[in-house]
């Protein structure tokens, strides 16, 4: 309790003496120099940045040993906001997203010619999410010469979704589906769940009855219980 007292006044101590810093004007505002982020010129002050630095690491690597890769994330990214290109807690931030990616994993199977399927996986707010995804569907349609009409309830504000693309919701019940948004799913990309709750998949589609096809997703994260 001590030691997280000493943390928070010298994150307030820290933060007042960057935003002392911030509201000077530049010297030429229509050239300002770039700069890097400067050390406190105050003795006690730097002494108080040292020990924050030091402790902070410290902590941050006991937790990443406990394997409590929440924890260790949330001091790495506070060190990240605090002292900007510090190498050492950029390195340890990434290490824990590459490890929180690949904690867990899942394959699931979803065809093209069904609506939302449940991918099994529980996500959590927050946390990276990788997919792989293989496989090819078709998006079948017979119609005239204007073409088909896409109804204004399936059309997306996300330009990238396209008919037949793989999309994705994140929900805590079915319920949600219908008024859920969703969001593209990739081969090689990574996304942060904006919510907690069960992953859902498909194709986007108007009427899924005449496709044929599937797609396999693999999906990296650490998943809720």
């Amino acid at each position: 309790m001590l030691f997280q007292s000493r943390v928070l006044i010298v994150i307030c101590l820290i933060a007042l003496f960057t935003g002392s810093a911030m509201s000077q004007p530049p010297a030429n505002r229509r050239n300002p120099p770039q700069k890097k982020p400067q050390l406190p010129s105050d003795p006690q002050l730097l002494g108080l940045h040292k020990e924050f630095v030091a402790k902070a690491e410290k902590l941050a690597l006991e937790y990443e040993r406990k394997e409590q890769f929440d924890k260790a994330r949330e001091v790495y990214e506070s060190m990240v906001r605090l002292i900007p290109n510090f190498s050492a807690a950029e390195a340890g931030l990434q290490r824990i997203l590459a490890n929180q990616r690949v904690q867990d994993r899942k394959l699931v199977s979803v065809a093209a010619n069904q609506m939302w399927q449940d991918s099994g996986v529980n996500l959590q707010i927050g946390m990276p999410v990788h997919t792989d995804v293989k496989g090819s569907w078709k998006v079948v349609y017979e119609t005239g010469p204007k073409g088909i009409e896409i109804p204004k309830e399936f059309q997306q504000r996300d330009s990238r979704i396209k008919l037949g693309s793989l999309i994705g919701v994140v929900v805590n019940s079915p319920a949600e589906l219908k008024d859920a948004k969703p969001f593209l799913i990739e081969h090689g990309k990574d996304f942060n769940a904006n919510k907690s709750g069960r992953l859902f998949l498909r194709m986007f589609d108007v009427d899924h009855t005449d496709n044929d096809g599937k797609m396999l997703v693999m999906i990296h994260s650490t998943f809720a219980n």
